[in-house]
């Protein structure tokens, strides 16, 4: 049998245009109609500019209206800002008589698409750090001169008090004075340069930083996964059970290395925050959901939050808020300067860190809130890591409350223990953020369905030919959810099951059969 030729195959085609249906009406018959794909988030809870303390509302609202983002990435790094220069500074005990102690220690941070203005946001809401951290350096420049005259003084002192030793030594006299002036002389103390947050240390650089600043430090990364994939490296696997226990922002820490010594830590006190993409973040909603993986990290998180997109942009080109702006600089320099106990926060003999109660009215209110929790919430039939999740409330409701409290008493507006509005924002909050983690963990459930929703409009948007492969997917790196290959079978198969995609193989001589999927052409005028 010869091969077919050109003029062959023109009357092929010319016999089905008079034979068959015009185009490609008659394969479109062979396919079913496709289901329509859909995958969306979860609802979340509107975030109010009620809930910020009060000096940060004005700053905390310019940002994100001047940048287009969400009011949840200003708002929450403007928290976790507060909680990091407080840290071990000072606790709250929850209950009446119980010495049960939250350092208000927070982790967090926002989620969004790529070019969401996550990065841009958080850096603006940190810069009263960055000028403490700039006051800081100038402080130490000028310690710096001080130390090294009062360390010839003192060498001075020590030479004139030997040469004296000396020359009554000679004669035989008492040098019992001498030694006693001798040993009197203080060395001076190289000064530290106080430190506020870092964005990459080593464990024991970090123990190093600890030390020299007992409140506590913010660690800020611009991506998160980077932290998070760094505490997984070969010969770092310490690493993550350090940042664990940093957490509480009350345990202790000891290294002792060849060359830097020991190092000692009365307070094991980290903040953390930064940005994430969703796809990202996945895997490790994963080994969360898996009771042998699962460590708590991703729990630790209680201010992560995956806000909507603002629906509309405008041009904003206005001046920022100089007076809000400058309120809230005034507010953290208070916070990082002020003694606690001096604004009503007791100190007990042999404790290290003091702190603050309830007031009797926010008092009730913490118990009726934590009644709720733990008699209605965390006895659901839900998934054991949200569940996990929402049990660290017990001390995240206080800490918030603690944190907007200080706030108003760096401001002038409040002093004491803690009120009753800065209790009632705090379980507001809690709403709002269980909330966000009810849509956050449920992209574990749905990871799938969101895949194979996103790879639909890839091949409605034409980015896949009829006939592609797995491989041409999941090669595509930078595909939201499409990059893992077992995320792609998965898709693949929501798909097949729609009656979008079905599955053939494509013999190759001398190879095992080649898997493609061929498009149903029905999809195309969906998008009309």
């Amino acid at each position: 049998m010869r091969p077919l030729n050109t003029n062959d195959i023109q009357n092929i085609r010319q016999l089905k245009n008079e034979y068959l249906p015009e185009g490609d009406e008659m394969e479109k018959e062979e396919w079913p109609e496709p289901e329509p794909i859909i995958a969306s988030l979860l609802p979340v809870e509107k975030f109010s500019t009620e809930l910020i303390p009060e000096p940060f509302r004005p700053w905390v609202r310019d940002v994100a209206y001047r940048m287009q983002c969400p009011l949840e990435f200003t708002a929450m790094g403007a928290v976790i800002m507060a909680s990091a220069v407080i840290g071990a500074g000072c606790g709250i005990r929850p209950k009446r008589r119980d010495d049960w102690l939250v350092v208000p220690n927070l982790w967090g941070g926002v989620i969004g698409r790529v070019g969401g203005l996550k990065t841009p946001a958080l850096t603006e809401i940190l810069k009263p750090l960055a000028a403490l951290e700039a006051k800081a350096k100038r402080e130490h420049g000028t310690g710096l001169k001080e130390y090294q005259v009062d360390k010839e003084i003192s060498k001075i002192n020590k030479e004139a008090l030997k040469s004296e030793m000396l020359r009554l030594a000679r004669g035989k006299k008492n040098l019992d004075e001498l030694k006693c002036q001798y040993m009197a002389i203080e060395e001076p103390q190289i000064p530290r340069c106080k430190r506020f947050k870092t964005h990459d240390s080593t464990v024991e650089k970090m123990g190093e930083l600890l030390s020299e600043n007992p409140r506590g430090i913010l660690l800020f990364r611009d991506e998160l996964i980077g932290l998070l994939t760094s505490w997984e490296r070969e010969g770092r696997e310490s690493d993550r059970a350090f940042y664990l226990e940093t957490w509480n922002g009350y345990g202790n820490f000891t290294s002792d290395r060849i060359g830097r010594g020991s190092i000692f830590c009365d307070n094991l006190c980290v903040s953390i925050l930064g940005g994430i993409q969703p796809a990202k973040l996945l895997s490790y909603f994963f080994q969360a959901a898996n009771d042998f993986e699962n460590d708590g990290l991703i729990q630790r998180m209680q201010l992560l939050v995956y806000p909507d997109d603002n629906k509309e942009w405008d041009l904003i080109d206005e001046y920022p808020d100089s007076q809000a702006r400058k309120r809230i600089f005034y507010v953290i320099e208070k916070l990082a300067e002020m003694d606690f106990t001096s604004y009503g926060a007791q100190l007990d003999e042999g404790n290290k860190i003091p702190y603050l109660h309830f007031k009797d009215d926010a008092q009730e209110l913490f118990y009726s809130w934590l009644s709720e929790l733990e008699r209605v919430k965390l006895r659901k039939d839900e998934p054991p890591y949200l569940l996990e999740h929402l049990s660290k409330y017990r001390s995240l409701m206080p800490s918030l409350a603690h944190i907007d409290h200080l706030i108003n008493v760096a401001d002038g507006k409040d002093e004491g223990d803690v009120s009753l509005s800065a209790t009632e924002r705090a379980a507001g909050w809690c709403e709002v953020l269980e909330s966000h983690a009810r849509r956050i963990y449920a992209l574990i459930g749905d990871v799938n369905q969101r895949a194979a929703a996103a790879l639909a409009e890839k091949i409605q948007k034409g980015k896949l030919q009829d006939g592609f492969t797995i491989r041409d997917i999941y090669h595509q790196k930078h595909w939201h959810l499409l990059s893992k290959k077992e995320v792609v079978v998965e898709a693949c198969a929501e798909l097949i099951d729609a009656g979008w995609l079905k599955q053939e193989e494509l013999e190759i001589p001398g190879r095992q059969p080649k898997i493609i999927h061929r498009i149903n052409p029905k999809i195309f005028p969906l998008n009309a």
